[in-house]
Parts: structure tokens; sequence; C-alpha cells
């Protein structure tokens, strides 16, 4: 595995707070690029590479506003440092997503040059390191989705399974850039589907973490109101036992 130094989780320490009381924390672009070591200079390249993304083929609602691509990953503890495997499809199972579950989803893979960025490999290492302080493991099984929601011919949805739980043990949701639209609320639901938080992320690098076992979430559509009507996220999750595949 490739050693990165990853920041310490104290740097966000309330956002480790509000996760271990509530099951979610919101953090500021400012804050998060602070604590995660993000530059806008370092991260122009890596920002760009949501310009291309590719079509997701798999939406039930025959929609093309969702481009992404996506990999699969494991961060070690043991032997500090981060891995990519080789390409798997995506795969959830029905109870976790109605809509799209149950098949193997093929999307093509992050671009080699972003899969070796330095910010990206500090988001991941960094998210990993703060939600292992939370749970202690020898490794987490992450995957990481680029996407971008384009309402450019109409509504478009983010989450169009409505609230869900992705089916791993934490999500989070870093903002890349929100552009000349309306809507994109995020509300977050307790184990007894009541409503404890709503956010709209707007600035670069803002996040919204998630304790996926207490917690579903939802994002309301957004619609055009300007020249660039797109909202371009990096959405990483962590599992400890292994990635999500179709039980034998």
């Amino acid at each position: 595995m490739k050693h990165i130094d990853a920041p310490s989780p104290i740097a966000l320490s309330e956002a480790r707070e509000s996760l271990a009381a509530h099951g979610f924390a919101f953090v500021s672009g400012s804050a998060a690029a602070a604590a995660l070591g993000v530059s806008a200079a370092a991260a122009a390249d890596f920002v760009q590479s949501w310009n291309r993304l590719s079509l997701d083929t798999y939406l039930a609602d025959g929609g093309k506003y969702r481009l992404r691509r996506h990999a699969s990953l494991i961060q070690g503890f043991e032997q500090p440092g981060l891995a990519e495997v080789a390409y798997r499809p995506h795969w959830q199972p029905k109870s976790y997503n109605h809509l799209h579950g149950g098949v193997f989803r093929h999307f093509e893979e992050v671009e080699r040059g972003i899969a070796v960025h330095p910010v990206y490999q500090g988001l991941v290492t960094g998210l990993g390191q703060l939600f292992a302080s939370l749970m202690p493991v020898t490794r987490w099984y992450v995957e990481a989705h680029q996407f971008r929601i384009d309402a450019s011919a109409g509504e478009a949805r983010p989450t169009p399974e409505g609230a869900h739980r992705d089916g791993v043990d934490y999500v989070a949701l870093v903002m890349i850039h929100r552009g000349t639209v309306d809507g994109g609320v995020t509300s977050i639901f307790d184990a007894q589907n009541k409503l404890i938080a709503t956010e709209q992320l707007t600035d670069p690098w803002s996040l919204m973490l998630l304790d996926d076992v207490r917690v579903t979430h939802a994002t309301t559509p957004i619609k055009a109101a300007g020249a660039t009507p797109t909202r371009d996220t990096l959405v990483l999750t962590y599992r400890k036992d292994g990635f999500l595949e179709p039980q034998k």
C-alpha cells in the first residue's frame, strides 16, 4: 500500500463529536479544506475532472441527468496506506436501494491521474482516519463516486431512490462545485424516520458526514437557475466488513 500522510481527526473534532452524538455532521468548506489540507491551486485539475464524467445509464426513471465515475479502495491501518482495488462493479441490495439495487452497475473508472491525485487521496485517507477514530478498524473498504447532477434539460434528482441508507458504516459527501441551481437540500432522518436535520451544501469542500447505520438521507431535486445548472459531488463510503456483494 502507498503511504499517505493524513490529517489528524482532531482537526475535525467538532464533526467527530456531532457524528458520535447525533449520527451526522456538516462541516463548512473553509474548515474542511483547512483540516484536510486542500488548496484551490492544488485542486484545480482535480475539480476539472468532473467535466469528463460519463453518463450513468442505469437510472430507473430513464433520465440522462446523472454522470459519474467509480472506484474501490482499501485503506489500511495496521500497515497504514491506501490501495486501489482492481475495478469491480458497484452493487447494492434492493433493501438499501429499491430502484437500482440487485444488479451489478458498471461505471467508468476514476481516471488514472485522479486516482493518484494528492487531493483525492488526502480526502479518502483523512476522512477514513476520522471515521476510524469513532470505530476502530484494521481497514476500510472504500467506494468513491464522482457525481455530476445536470439540470440543463429539466429537473434532476440527486437521490431518485428517496430517503435511504447506503449499506455501509460511514458516508462522506464532499461538495466539489454547486453551479447556478435551485434545490439540492439534504434531509436526514433517524431510525424512526423522524426528520432531524436539513442542510443545503453550497461551498466547495463543504462536507456532509453520516453514520449510515443510524440515519437515512435524501436530497431534493435541483432545477436550473442560470448558465451552469450542475451540482458536482464526491461521495465516499466506508465499510469495515468488505465491499457489498450479493450473498451466496
